[in-house]
């Protein structure tokens, strides 16, 4: 007979702005800012017991390697299973520690932990190894205002983030990049304030200013296929396209007319709302 122990889930994130700011060492040298909201777009696991044997089961309503922070999302959920302890800080900490200890390159940001475990619309800053979250506290009916004008567009191309991490960091350390990263985090204040404001004609001119810098970064970020999919998006309604994660493959976030853009990319759209619950136990 099987047992289930424990069921928890854990929502992904879209990012705004700042995202390779958090990560070392321009957290250390600079200090990092990321802006980021947490969907309801989940990773579910689930730890169940029969006879002897303990089982971890996976899943997840997402496409595989979108850019939205997934690989993290479920390493939350792992940590939420096995952990009764910890609070949800705690949780986001613990598990980029493990990142850390095996990643080969040991590039890797907090970002996406922190989304997946507190949920929410928030602005982090990283200063050194603290975290300092800012949790944007908006009106309801301008929150659903956002939600009916964002639409994220899966690219079908497979995202690897420590790929495009990993040329970003290289650029840095030979001091070809600093400014690039320097301005991704003044926009992502600026996008704050921008939210903060309910400017959504300035928040569409910062992403689409967010995406130009990003490209800076690596050859590797906005890859053929993904300038496609944002030439596309600008034709038919978009005012603004941001590349999600480090870029290469995923996802793409648009800000503009949702019904052209729904109709113009179909079934590539990944519905979705704003998450304010974080991990949980369900």
């Amino acid at each position: 007979m099987v047992k289930e122990i424990k069921k928890v889930r854990a929502p992904v994130r879209i990012d705004f702005a700042g995202g390779t700011t958090d990560i070392y060492p321009f957290t250390h040298t600079h200090g990092g800012a990321v802006l980021n909201a947490a969907i309801n777009c989940h990773v579910y696991g689930k730890l169940s017991k029969s006879n002897n044997n303990v089982k971890l089961e996976y899943s997840s309503d997402i496409p595989t390697s979108s850019g939205l922070g997934t690989s993290s999302a479920m390493n939350v959920v792992w940590t939420s299973l096995i952990t009764n302890h910890l609070n949800q800080k705690e949780i986001a900490e613990a598990v980029f520690r493990i990142e850390q200890s095996i990643s080969e390159s040991r590039v890797n940001g907090k970002q996406d932990q922190y989304a997946a475990a507190l949920g929410g619309i928030n602005y982090f800053e990283f200063k050194k190894e603290k975290v300092i979250v800012h949790k944007l506290n908006l009106r309801k009916e301008f929150i659903n205002k956002l939600e009916n004008k964002l639409v994220l567009v899966y690219s079908g191309k497979t995202h690897y983030s420590g790929v495009s991490n990993k040329s970003a960091i290289d650029n840095l350390l030979k001091g070809k990049n600093t400014e690039n990263l320097v301005r991704l985090k003044k926009i992502a204040s600026q996008m704050k304030n921008a939210l903060l404001k309910e400017n959504l004609n300035k928040f569409a001119e910062l992403m689409n200013q967010e995406t130009e810098e990003r490209r800076k970064l690596s050859k590797t970020i906005v890859s053929t296929q993904l300038q496609k999919i944002i030439d596309d998006g600008m034709k038919n309604g978009a005012l603004g396209a941001k590349v999600c994660g480090s870029g290469g493959g995923g996802s793409i976030l648009f800000l503009g007319n949702e019904k052209k853009l729904v109709k113009k990319f179909g079934s590539k759209v990944i519905p979705f709302k704003f998450d304010f619950e974080g991990v949980r136990t369900v």
